[in-house]
């Protein structure tokens, strides 16, 4: 005699039914679900899930210890089995891909992070290499490396004897994810990649200037029709924010004229 269904088993088979009743096509909630042999058990019919079908409370106590005349349920049943077991292959195809991609991006983040100690001695935390993995899924395994060496290139300093300063360190770490967005906007926009370099003039030649604001004004003045050359040549002459802003206010008054 067959052994008793348990819950797991049970739910397996509802679920591959749908939760619907396979011969009058009535579905839970609105019928009581039971599990059914295919061949009874008074028939020496198994537990075996082949042999095992969704049925309401009604069909399954009106069918009793009758077998199916009708062959095509139980080939549906087939069908359905060799179906279930596919998608379970692939669910633990998709497991087994995604262990190895997370396995990737761990030795992925263990790289940069033996660059970035190659470069200012400094060593990751936890929620440190977590960021770079973000990074690493929005920007790519590339450009954050690029950043990196431009981050490094421009923050690090060094003191009289050559030791790194701590904050420059600290600042060449923070400022890798914005260089990633920096170089992405400039990939989309061409123009920025000048307009970073205005601002870089400004930022060596003013003892002020408002890098934000300056963003904008370059932006809307350029879309004005002011030529970015002009732009540079504003940069490198007026003696101060001050004076930059009113030259690039003239001449986008010009551009209007």
């Amino acid at each position: 005699m067959a052994r008793k269904i348990g819950p797991k088993i049970r739910f397996e088979v509802f679920k591959r039914d749908d939760f619907k009743c396979q011969y009058c096509g009535n579905s839970a909630p609105d019928v009581i679900l039971h599990v059914d042999h295919i061949i009874p058990v008074a028939e020496k019919g198994s537990n075996d899930l082949t042999n095992l079908i969704t049925s309401c409370k009604q069909c399954n106590l009106g069918k009793g210890a009758r077998m199916l005349d009708d062959n095509t349920v139980v080939e549906k049943q087939r069908k359905q089995m060799e179906e279930l077991n596919e998608r379970r292959q692939q669910l633990k195809m998709i497991v087994k891909w995604r262990e190895e991609l997370n396995k990737l991006e761990d030795e992925k983040v263990g790289y940069i992070e033996k660059r970035i100690y190659q470069l200012c001695g400094y060593t990751l935390s936890e929620h440190g290499k977590g960021i770079i993995k973000k990074v690493i899924k929005k920007y790519g395994y590339t450009l954050i490396l690029d950043s990196i060496e431009k981050s490094a290139a421009q923050y690090i300093e060094r003191d009289n004897e050559g030791e790194i300063i701590e904050d420059s360190a600290d600042k060449f770490i923070n400022y890798i994810p914005r260089i990633c967005n920096g170089i992405t906007i400039e990939q989309k926009h061409p123009e920025f990649r000048e307009i970073n370099y205005i601002k870089g003039i400004m930022r060596n030649r003013f003892n002020y200037y408002d890098a934000h604001k300056a963003t904008q004004m370059i932006r809307d003045a350029y879309e004005a029709g002011v030529s970015l050359e002009d732009m540079k040549e504003a940069a490198k002459t007026a003696k101060n924010w001050s004076i930059f802003c009113s030259v690039i206010y003239d001449l986008v008054q010009s551009e209007g004229d």
